[in-house]
């Protein structure tokens, strides 16, 4: 997918954050279901203090996100990467008017964040991880219809944009079949086809690769974000396939402990690593890091693979410099007959999210 070649940091924002903070207060837990009621004094006192011991080991408030801001402009495709516990899904549902941050400001297609309802009427939701579940009653077909009626939409309009929807997630042919009958990447796709029934000026897919495979994924999902931009609408992909996310986005945030570490087209993050390669060895022999790791490795990973002949696979990111790969060599295996294989390659978002979230490690 081409980036275009206008800027969004200069367009008109659709959604525009100023420190925005979530916090989730913690509990308290309570004597319920604790047994005081157990025959025996020793069986009585000792869930007593049970019970006394968890009353006052309150569960501690969690921080999701942590004075975030974030500019995504009219009509673009912006992609949201992170590892788990980084604060997606916390972002996600608050642009989706689903929950309200605890402190900040901003809005969300011209509304401000504390106007939930009104927010929902403009974001097009489109959850694959199954908390939209399927009316399985219903034929594919009926399932789209049905959810754009439910959603204001007439019947005729319903039904027009129901076969546009179906033909943009290839699942024209199986229209008529219900749930039941269709593959779990199938199913996947009508939830992917109901989100398209409607003309929000938001559309947010959350993690929409899951379940389907590459060939489909690529087809379908290219398909679907070529004719969200022709359309003018603004898509938010929030996703764990960081290959995809870099081909399909215009600009991209990646997100680690609840703040935005980098934001920028894929080509603009990918400078921060122009300087590294990634280096993997697969050896014939076990590793252990018995001293530290010579200076040209800025981070590094090893796995065993199960087998009698007892491979290791190591990869690092590395510095691009003649001298690298006999150090990384002489540290990871000075025995060279044992190395079965050496490539280097470029690095990727992937490789640019493990980077950033290493340059700030105890920033909580």
């Amino acid at each position: 997918m081409v980036i275009p070649a206008r800027s969004f940091r200069e367009a008109p924002g659709v959604v525009e954050l100023q420190g925005i903070t979530k916090e989730y207060p913690g509990r308290a837990l309570s004597f319920r279901g604790t047994k005081l009621e157990l025959k025996g004094p020793l069986l009585w006192a000792r869930n007593l203090t049970h019970a006394f011991r968890m009353k006052a080991e309150d569960t501690p408030s969690v921080t999701a996100i942590r004075g975030m801001d974030l500019h995504i402009g009219q009509g673009e495709i912006f992609g949201l990467l992170g590892p788990n516990g980084s604060g997606k899904t916390t972002l996600i549902k608050i642009i989706a008017g689903l929950l309200k941050p605890t402190h900040g400001e901003g809005t969300v297609a011209g509304i401000p964040l504390g106007e939930t309802r009104a927010i929902r009427q403009r974001v097009s939701y489109v959850s694959t991880t199954g908390w939209m579940g399927l009316e399985w009653a219903l034929t594919a077909e009926e399932n789209i219809r049905f959810y754009g009626q439910l959603c204001g939409l007439s019947r005729k309009l319903a039904a027009v944009r129901t076969d546009e929807a179906l033909r943009m997630v290839d699942l024209w042919d199986e229209r008529k079949k219900h749930p039941s009958a269709l593959s779990n990447g199938m199913r996947q796709r009508v939830i992917l086809a109901r989100g398209l029934v409607l003309a929000t000026p938001i559309v947010l897919l959350d993690e929409p690769s899951v379940g389907l495979d590459p060939v489909t994924r690529d087809r379908v999902l290219e398909t679907v974000c070529h004719t969200l931009a022709s359309r003018g609408q603004t898509l938010i992909l929030a996703d764990h396939d960081a290959e995809w996310v870099e081909r399909a986005a215009d600009r991209v945030a990646i997100l680690d402990r609840g703040r935005v570490r980098g934001v920028g087209t894929p080509r603009e993050l990918l400078q921060n690593v122009s300087h590294l390669r990634v280096l993997d060895l697969l050896i014939q022999a076990s590793f252990t890091a018995r001293t530290a790791p010579p200076s040209v490795i800025r981070r590094w990973e090893a796995n065993e693979r199960p087998g009698p002949q007892g491979f290791t696979h190591w990869r690092g990111l590395v510095e691009e410099s003649p001298e690298a790969l006999a150090m990384v060599l002489n540290w990871v295996c000075p025995n060279i007959r044992q190395v079965v294989e050496v490539s280097f390659r470029a690095p990727s978002l992937q490789d640019v999210m493990g980077l950033l979230g290493e340059e700030y490690p105890h920033d909580e």
